[in-house]
């Protein structure tokens, strides 16, 4: 009996020992396998991070580079943007009041004298009347070429900077002594670098005869072709000028001439002073008293444009 109990004692400890080390077994495989779990789990993480930061890097790469050339464009407009301003810095102040537009005016026109400059030039008068009598139908075109009158009496001439050098009685321009008392408006508008003055200037009368020679006219300073020798250039005709050219055959005449309507237009380089392009215009009107006179009237144009310093 003690035998048998004895084996059978012996029986549930072997048992038990083998149960004990089938857990214990069991333990180890789990565990094992949690941790080697955990170790392929980090390793995703860390390829997955990895692969992330490397997706990333060029969308970064892309934003920086982007980032560089606004930058860039930045920098380039703001560049272009100080030189303008540097630029519009340079032109001298617009000049307003009358005065300051005329002293403008004479400044540039006198420059130019002063240079010699070279340009182009054309003259003509159209919109004419011609109430001939005697007079002008027997010296009608000499009167009429002499005073510009009528488009085949169209004057143009191409001057080269020098040629007054060796043409000194044309002189082609004057000096402008114009003054606040010689005009009645007077603006002066800015655009692309340029001013353009426009100015109208106060009419003006003359006379001539044998006995008698004047005149008052502040056109004539405005810088035209006006002066003492070779009359046929001058680009206005004033009385005593007509009748220096039939005096001679007609010494008896009494010449009364007139313009109205003057207006300038000159256009300066605002950076230099220099002139771009000068126009004269006005309406004129001669009567010419003797024995079968006569009147003409028109529009006389004075272009000068293609200034070369």
């Amino acid at each position: 009996m003690k035998r048998i109990i004895a084996l059978i004692l012996a029986g549930m400890l072997v048992f038990s020992l083998a149960a004990c080390g089938g857990n214990e077994t069991a333990e180890t495989t789990t565990a094992a396998s949690e941790t080697e779990a955990d170790v392929i789990a980090t390793e995703a993480i860390a390829d997955v991070t990895e692969a992330t930061a490397t997706t990333e890097a060029p969308a970064a790469d892309a934003t920086e580079a982007v980032s560089g050339a606004e930058t860039v464009t930045a920098d380039a407009t703001a560049a272009s943007e100080a030189t303008s301003a540097a630029e519009a810095t340079t032109l001298p102040a617009a000049p307003a009041t009358t005065e300051e537009i005329i002293a403008y005016y004479n400044t540039a026109i006198n420059k130019a004298y002063d240079a010699k400059v070279g340009f182009n030039k054309e003259r003509y008068t159209d919109n004419e009347t011609l109430n001939a009598g005697f007079l002008l139908k027997t010296f009608g075109d000499l009167i009429y070429s002499f005073m510009g009158i009528g488009a085949e009496n169209k004057y143009t001439m191409d001057v080269t900077k020098g040629q007054w050098e060796s043409d000194v009685p044309h002189h082609y321009l004057r000096k402008s002594t114009l003054s606040a008392a010689d005009v009645t408006k007077a603006t002066c508008t800015e655009n692309n670098g340029k001013y353009t003055i426009t100015m109208n200037v106060k009419d003006g009368t003359s006379k001539a005869s044998k006995s008698e020679s004047w005149t008052k006219a502040p056109i004539d300073k405005c810088g035209i072709c006006v002066g003492d020798a070779d009359k046929s250039y001058f680009d206005h005709k004033t009385a005593p000028v007509i009748y220096s050219a039939i005096g001679e055959v007609l010494s008896s005449a009494v010449i009364e001439e007139s313009y109205s309507n003057a207006k300038i237009v000159c256009v300066i380089d605002a950076a230099t002073g220099n002139l771009v392009s000068l126009t004269v215009e006005f309406d004129i009107d001669v009567v010419i008293d003797a024995a079968g006179g006569g009147n003409a009237t028109g529009q006389t144009h004075i272009l000068y444009k293609n200034f070369k310093y």
